[in-house]
C-alpha cells in the first residue's frame, strides 16, 4: 500500500538559506501531516558542520560555512547530492529509535545508488552495520563511516544526521555522488512505497526562512557559538 509523500525540489541557494529552509520545514511538519523529501543544491562550494562542533576557522576563507541544526561532522558540498527528509510526529519513522530511522532512510539511498555505483565503480552499496565510533573534536563526515552509513567499494557513499522536536524529525543527508531527483524518488518509492506529489513552500514558510536566514544562520552567534 502506497503512502503519500511530498517532494520539494529547491532552487540552488547559499548555505544559510539551505539550512533555514530545512528548519522551516521541520517547524511546519505537524501542519503538513505528510512526510516530505527535499533535494537541493549550493550556489558555491560550502561546508556544513554539526551542531556540536566548533567553527572550522582554518577553512573559513575558502568556503561558505554554516552550522547545521543536526549533529555529525563536517561535510563538503558542491559535487554531492544533498537531501532532507522531514516527517511529522507520530509517523513510523519518528517513532523509531534514531539509529533505526537512520538505517531505514539509508536503505532508500542504497536502492537509489545501486545502478549508479554498479556503472561507475563496480561496488554494490550496502549499509555499514558495525558499531558506531565516537570521534572527538573536529572530524570530516565522509572519512568516518558509522553504523547505518552507506558504503560502496570500501568508501563512504552517503551519511546523514537527525534532529527530533515536538513537531517532527529532520534528517539531513549527503550522497558523495550526483544522482538525479528521479532516482532518489525511486529509492524512496521502492523502500517506503512513497507516492510523491510536488510541494512548494508556503508564504508563511518563506517568511520563516527569511527570518532564520537573517537572525540565525548568517550570524556569528549561531555559527561560532562553540569556540573550544
Amino acid at each position: 500500500m502506497s503512502e503519500k509523500w511530498l517532494f520539494l525540489q529547491s532552487p540552488t541557494a547559499d548555505a544559510a538559506t539551505n539550512m533555514a529552509v530545512d528548519e522551516a520545514l521541520l517547524r511546519g511538519a505537524t501542519e503538513r501531516r505528510m512526510p516530505l523529501l527535499r533535494v537541493y543544491m549550493w550556489t558555491r562550494p560550502a561546508v556544513s558542520f554539526g551542531y556540536f562542533q566548533k567553527f572550522p576557522v582554518d577553512i573559513a576563507a575558502k568556503y561558505e560555512i554554516v552550522r547545521r541544526p543536526t549533529g555529525g561532522g563536517m561535510v563538503y558540498h558542491g559535487k554531492d547530492t544533498t537531501y532532507t527528509v522531514v516527517v511529522p510526529r507520530g509517523h513510523s519513522l519518528y517513532e523509531m529509535s534514531a539509529a533505526s530511522a537512520y538505517c531505514a532512510l539509508h536503505r532508500a539511498i542504497v536502492v537509489a545508488c545501486e545502478q549508479l555505483t554498479d556503472k561507475r565503480s563496480g561496488g554494490n552499496p550496502t549499509l555499514r552495520m558495525s558499531l558506531p565510533t565516537s570521534p572527538h573534536g573536529q572530524y570530516e563526515c565522509f572519512q568516518n563511516p558509522v553504523h547505518g552509513d552507506v558504503v560502496a567499494d570500501g568508501r563512504k557513499l552517503a551519511g546523514g544526521a537527525q534532529r527530533r522536536t515536538k513537531q517532527g524529525m529532520l534528517h539531513q543527508g549527503s550522497i558523495a555522488e550526483e544522482i538525479t531527483a528521479n532516482r532518489l524518488q525511486a529509492g524512496f518509492y521502492i523502500t517506503f512505497q512513497a507516492d510523491f506529489q510536488t510541494y512548494a513552500l508556503t508564504k508563511a514558510e518563506n517568511t520563516i526562512v527569511e527570518e532564520l536566514f537573517r537572525e540565525k544562520y548568517t550570524t556569528d552567534a549561531w555559527n561560532r557559538k562553540i569556540q573550544r
